[in-house]
Formats: structure tokens, C-alpha cells, sequence
């Protein structure tokens, strides 16, 4: 009987996408065992048969994923957090049979040139940073047909299939932190401009402080970008001039800046000035004193975001699907003062 079905064809009368059609076709065992049933099923019933040199020449894309992350040439600060996402998601990808690519965010037209090649069968973008060109990778995505995730939450995608830690809760929870201690004047030190992770910490850290009754001009601002640099330039500049008694960075490499600072002014911490930062780094608590801070589960949102795009890769239906991973305080002595 002659060929007549191609592989979308198949897809679309198992009622899965073409990148599961093909990996159930090829053996992954990263598709669940009925679904490859189904496809394989709409293969005989369509006589379905794979044109082996085409396959070849496209470099068997269907058991690779890429997760598309931000030039890090010049974020060491954020190495921690895209080392820590990448291992979640490589270790899940392994063990579904999947191949995990890497792709700068900067390099838009390597990217395009994967997806218009069709060599991914989905992808994971981390989002947040550069909504325009966000934007660009979603629309291209959709204009191809690439199943995808956004790690990250935009506030123009609110029909896509997401994944985000809470950072807003986790920052509010340090706030009430902040008040129970009976802090009164507080610096906040942000990372840089317009970067989406700094501006929920200092959204969710005011409206903590606002719930325990706090008003603004007890909080000090102060532009950083999450280096330990800037951490030391703003603790110098407004520690003793704002009479500060508290300090909120934005990452714990910031707050290692305003724990030099202090040593080097022989400032008690947390005894004249407390000091907590974000993120929970390996070093925080080995820190002298040991850093209080916000523990984000970044392992773990690699992980899911891995799950999640398997499950948008095996359906043609485009659905929203959202999840949230909460945080964690984590009290340590840097801010925490003895009570008579």
C-alpha cells in the first residue's frame, strides 16, 4: 500500500503533538506508555512508515529540549541560581530519555534557527528580564508550534504554561521577620534596574513592612546589582547617615558587601545593625555571623519546569497551566538580637 500519512499526520490523528508523535515513534521511554500506545496505533492505522534520510538529515530532534536562560558573561551573582536551575532540569530531562541544550538568550537568531529547523521538541524560557524580547521567542514559538514553558511570569502571557518561585511571599515573609525583630529604619539594597526577581523582592518586602504598620520613610532605597560591590557602596553610603539599623539585600551576594563593611567599620552584626539577604547560596550559612535569608527552591523549579513541558509536548492543545513553588525563611544570627 503506498505512504501517503506523514508524521503530522499521525500526530494529529493521536491527538498529540508532532515532537511526541516522533519520540513515541522512536522508543522514548520519556512518553507515557499509553500515549506511545495511541501513537503507534494511528502509525498502522495510517500506514505510517519514517523516511529514515530525512530523519537523519534533521538530527533527530524530538528527544532534545532546550532551556533558553540569559547571558551570564556578566552575572557571576546569578551563577548559583542558573547552575542550580540547569542541574534540576538536566537531571529530570535525563531520566525521561530527553537531551537538555542550553541557549543564551542573546543569540535570538541561533534560536529561531533551531526552532524553524524544528531540532527541539520543546522549550523551557526563563522570563523577567527583557519583555520585548521575551515577546519575540514567545511569538516565533507559537508561529512554529514549539510546546513551551516560561519560567518566570510575564504580565501579557497569562494564557501560556508557567512556572515561578513566590518570591513576592518569600520577601514579605522576611518583612514580618524585620518588625518582629522591632527594626526601625531599614535598608533595602536592589539588584539592577528594571530587573523583574528585584523588583518583586522590594514589592513584596514593602508590603510586609506595610502590614506591620510601617510606613515609607522607614525604608531606604538603595540601587545595587547584586554584587557584593554594591552591597559594600550602599552599606557605606547610608549605614551611618540613615541611622539604619536593618538591612534587606536583594541577594546574599549583596549582603556580603554590607557584612565586610561592618567588619572593616566595626560595626556589630546583629548587634548594632542587622543583615539578611536572599537566595540561601552554599556560603550563607558559614557566613560570620551566619546570613539570614530566603531559600529558593531553584533545584526543584528546574525539575518541574522539565515535567511540566513533557506534559504540554504531548498534546496539541494549547491550555494554561500555572504552578507556583514557595519559598523559605530562613532565620539565622545575622538578624537575630537577644531579648532582655
Amino acid at each position: 500500500m503506498k505512504n501517503t500519512a506523514t508524521l503530522e499526520e499521525v500526530a494529529r490523528h493521536a491527538g498529540v503533538s508532532t515532537a511526541t508523535a516522533s519520540r513515541a515513534l522512536n522508543g522514548s521511554t520519556s512518553v507515557r506508555q499509553e500515549t506511545s500506545a495511541r501513537v503507534l496505533e494511528s502509525a498502522r492505522a495510517l500506514n505510517y512508515q519514517p523516511n529514515i534520510a530525512a530523519r537523519m538529515l534533521s538530527g533527530g530532534p524530538s528527544d532534545s529540549v532546550c532551556l533558553v536562560v540569559p547571558s551570564l558573561s556578566r552575572q557571576a551573582l546569578s551563577r548559583f541560581y542558573y547552575a542550580s536551575l540547569i542541574a534540576g532540569a538536566e537531571e529530570t530531562a535525563n531520566r525521561h530519555g530527553l537531551h537538555l541544550m542550553i541557549k543564551n538568550k542573546q543569540d535570538a537568531s541561533g534560536f529561531f534557527s533551531l526552532l524553524d529547523q524544528q531540532r527541539v521538541g520543546g522549550v523551557l524560557l526563563r522570563v523577567g528580564h527583557n519583555h520585548s524580547l521575551e515577546q519575540r521567542f514567545i511569538r516565533r514559538m507559537k508561529k512554529t508550534g514549539t510546546p513551551f514553558v516560561l519560567i518566570g511570569s510575564l504580565p501579557d502571557s497569562k494564557s501560556d504554561t508557567t512556572i515561578y518561585i513566590d518570591i513576592i511571599g518569600g520577601a514579605r515573609a522576611l518583612a514580618h521577620h524585620f518588625a518582629a525583630q522591632g527594626f526601625k529604619r531599614i535598608l533595602f539594597i536592589s539588584g539592577p534596574k528594571r530587573n523583574a526577581d528585584s523588583n518583586d523582592r522590594y514589592y513584596g518586602f514593602r508590603l510586609g513592612l506595610t502590614e506591620r504598620g510601617y510606613d515609607e520613610r522607614q525604608l531606604v532605597f538603595a540601587q545595587g546589582d547584586y554584587t557584593p560591590e554594591s552591597g559594600l557602596l550602599a552599606a557605606r553610603e547610608h549605614i551611618r547617615q540613615d541611622r539604619i539599623d536593618a538591612v534587606f539585600a536583594a541577594t546574599d551576594h549583596a549582603a556580603l558587601g554590607v557584612l565586610t563593611y561592618c567588619a572593616s567599620r566595626g560595626i556589630s552584626v546583629p548587634g548594632d545593625i542587622a543583615v539578611a539577604g536572599f537566595d540561601d547560596q552554599d556560603y550563607a550559612a558559614y557566613t560570620w555571623p551566619s546570613l539570614t535569608t530566603v531559600r529558593q527552591p531553584v533545584f526543584e523549579l528546574g525539575q518541574h519546569a522539565v515535567e511540566q513541558l513533557l506534559k504540554t509536548m504531548e498534546t496539541t492543545k494549547r491550555s494554561k497551566d500555572s504552578m507556583i513553588l514557595s519559598p523559605k525563611l530562613v532565620v539565622r544570627e545575622s538578624t537575630t538580637r537577644l531579648r532582655d
